[in-house]
C-alpha cells in the first residue's frame, strides 16, 4: 500500500463512519460534517471518547452534535484502542471500563494511538474536510490519557481542554513529561468527589501542563460530565478556540 486509503463505511450523512487503511492496520474513525451555514472549509474538533464508551455511543454522538451546534464546525472521532469497531463484539459499560483500565496499566497503546490520529487528521485535511488553522482538542478522561500526548506531538492542534485524569493508573511518567511540552492554550477540569481518579493525581498533570495559558477549574460530582456548568465550558472553550462565534454557532 503506498499510504493511506479511506473508506467511507456510512454513506454521506452526518455523522459518517470512516475507516483509514495503512500499511499497519485499520483505524476506524468518525466524522460529523459542519453544520449548514458554517464556513468553508470549517473548523475542527478532535473529540475523544472516554474508557468506557466507543465513538458511535449514543452518548458520544450527542456530544458530537454538541460541540458541532456550538462551534460551528466539524468534529473528527477515533475509536480508542480496544473500543468500538476494534472490537469483535460489544462489552457493557462496566465490562468495558474495566477492560480499557487493564489495558492501560499493562501497555496503554499510546504511541499507536498518537499515530492514528495523526494520520487520521491527515486524511481529513488533505481532503479539505477542515479548516487546517483551526483544530482544537476536545477530550476527558480516556480523552485526556491519549490527548495529552497526541497535543503534545501535533502542532496542528491550536488548543485543548482536558479533564478528569490523573496519575493513579499509571503511565504517569510518559503523561508528565509530555504535558511538559505542551504550549497551546488549555483547559483542565478536575471532578471533586471522582471514584476513579484522586484529586490529588488530577492537579498533578495540570500543573505538569507546560502551556502559559492554562486553566483549573473544579467541579462538584463523581466521574462525569454532569457537574453544573461542566459541559457549558467545554463547548465554550472549544468554540473560542477553533474561532467561533458563540451567537452564530448556536443559532
Amino acid at each position: 500500500m503506498s499510504g493511506p486509503e479511506l473508506v467511507v463505511e456510512g454513506g454521506s450523512g452526518r455523522p459518517t463512519d470512516l475507516s483509514v487503511h495503512h500499511a499497519a492496520g485499520v483505524v476506524p474513525a468518525t466524522f460529523w460534517s459542519a453544520p449548514a451555514g458554517s464556513a468553508d472549509p470549517p473548523p475542527l474538533t478532535l473529540l475523544q471518547h472516554g474508557g468506557a464508551v466507543h465513538a458511535r455511543h449514543p452518548a458520544v454522538d450527542e456530544l458530537a452534535n454538541a460541540v458541532a451546534v456550538r462551534t460551528g464546525g466539524a468534529v473528527l472521532l477515533v475509536d480508542g484502542p480496544i473500543h468500538g469497531r476494534r472490537r469483535s463484539a460489544p462489552l457493557g459499560f462496566a465490562e468495558m471500563l474495566a477492560a480499557f483500565e487493564a489495558f492501560w496499566r499493562d501497555d496503554g497503546g499510546i504511541d499507536a494511538m498518537v499515530s492514528d490520529w495523526r494520520l487520521v487528521l491527515d486524511v481529513v485535511l488533505d481532503r479539505g474536510w477542515a479548516d487546517p488553522g483551526r483544530v482544537a482538542w476536545l477530550g476527558v478522561s480516556m480523552g485526556t490519557a491519549y490527548g495529552i500526548p497526541v497535543c503534545a506531538a501535533d502542532p496542528r492542534i491550536r488548543a485543548a481542554a482536558f479533564g478528569m485524569w490523573g496519575l493513579s493508573w499509571g503511565r504517569g511518567d510518559r503523561l508528565v513529561s509530555d504535558a511538559a511540552r505542551l504550549t497551546v492554550p488549555a483547559l483542565f477540569q478536575i471532578k471533586e468527589a471522582d471514584e476513579i481518579f484522586p484529586v490529588a493525581g488530577q492537579r498533578a498533570l495540570f500543573d505538569a501542563l507546560g502551556s502559559p495559558d492554562k486553566r483549573l477549574s473544579t467541579f462538584a460530582g463523581g466521574h462525569s460530565l454532569s457537574g453544573p456548568g461542566q459541559l457549558d465550558q467545554l463547548l465554550d472553550f472549544t468554540a473560542a478556540a477553533t474561532g467561533a462565534d458563540r451567537s452564530e454557532a448556536t443559532r
